[in-house]
């Protein structure tokens, strides 16, 4: 089964307190960074690894478990201060009954 190695996704993190979180031998991620923007920014770089190894996969062999975030339309904060979209990522895999071995989805 194909998936994305952990240096493809950290080739396509694209924020260096996450990309140095998984790089460092000793990672700590600034006080104010939250569990939802690393999650959020892991499956995004995870998505945009995917993609670009997927260019090189013929079909059938194409690497699902990632698939782009769904993004809800722009809103406005109740006091009217900010903009916000929400974002739903996913991960869809192929688990072995006793959750030893995982595998991104293919297709």
């Amino acid at each position: 089964m194909n998936d994305i190695t952990l240096e493809e996704m950290i080739a396509a993190i694209s924020d260096e307190s996450l990309k140095t979180w998984w790089t460092s031998p000793t990672p700590a991620l600034p006080a104010d960074f939250t569990m939802a923007s690393f999650l959020t920014k892991t499956l995004h770089a995870c998505s945009l690894a995917a993609a670009t190894k997927n260019a090189t996969l013929d079909p059938g062999q194409k690497i699902l478990g990632y698939p782009l975030a769904a993004n809800s339309p722009i809103e406005t904060s109740p006091d009217g201060k900010f903009l916000f979209f929400r974002r739903t990522a996913s991960v869809a895999s192929f688990v072995a009954i006793d959750l030893d071995d995982t595998y991104a989805t293919n297709g």
